[in-house]
């Protein structure tokens, strides 16, 4: 699986730029994302160590992502604005969330159909953010920050995988990411290259069927 290249710098992080594997649309309202964003932050102590408590506590099932609840945290919020671009801190929305999980198989998150989903990595070991259909791989330390387009099937998977295998996390240690959302502004719009739907393109939606395994939509 090729690793993310055609990079382009901004002042906070990296714009990636996916290869295109032909139209897609989410839900047929609009494009996909053509690009993803990341940068590297440390996080907050006192929101590092909250992390770390829920890794601890974190639903011992493997290969799903749990919900660990919404929150309102104006330490972690400015932290958000101070490590991403202008124009994204002003499409951020107000309440932040927990995730937790043991390994992720690849799945879409399309019922969020007016955001990019943005994910900061805040406990738990090295990981990859494996992206298919296109297929890209992100690493993952702590204090990884990324944006991304949650119509695109994705996972969490161990460093060097490229498929979800379910035996490999059932004694894994939880990965825990404070999520955030970035409504799609026509700034956000231009950033990530989405626009209108295209004709005859394919739509993915929250009934879309992905497998779990390889990430490739089944159709």
């Amino acid at each position: 699986m090729p690793r993310l290249r055609g990079a382009f710098f901004l002042s906070h992080g990296h714009l990636i730029e996916l290869k295109s594997l032909g139209p897609r649309s989410a839900g047929g309202f609009r494009s996909l994302a053509r690009y993803l964003w990341h940068a590297h932050r440390a996080g907050p102590a006192a929101l590092e160590r909250r992390a770390a408590q829920l890794a601890e506590e974190a639903p011992g099932s493997p290969g799903r992502v749990h919900d660990l609840g919404r929150f309102d945290d104006e330490t972690a919020r400015q932290a958000l604005i101070g490590s991403l671009p202008d124009d994204f801190t002003h499409a951020l929305r107000p309440q932040l969330q927990w995730y937790a999980c043991r390994g992720a198989g690849f799945h879409t998150d399309a019922h969020y159909s007016n955001v990019l989903f943005g994910a900061w990595y805040l406990a738990g070991p090295p990981c990859n953010l494996v992206f298919a259909d296109p297929t890209a791989q992100l690493a993952c330390p702590i204090g990884e920050l990324v944006v991304f387009d949650p119509f695109q099937p994705h996972a969490v998977l161990s460093l060097g995988q490229e498929r979800y295998e379910r035996d490999r996390y059932v004694a894994a240690a939880a990965s825990v990411f404070l999520g955030f959302e970035l409504e799609l502004t026509a700034a956000v719009r231009r950033r990530f290259g989405i626009g209108e739907a295209e004709s005859g393109a394919f739509s993915i939606s929250s009934s879309t069927a992905v497998n779990a395994e390889t990430g490739q939509i089944v159709r």
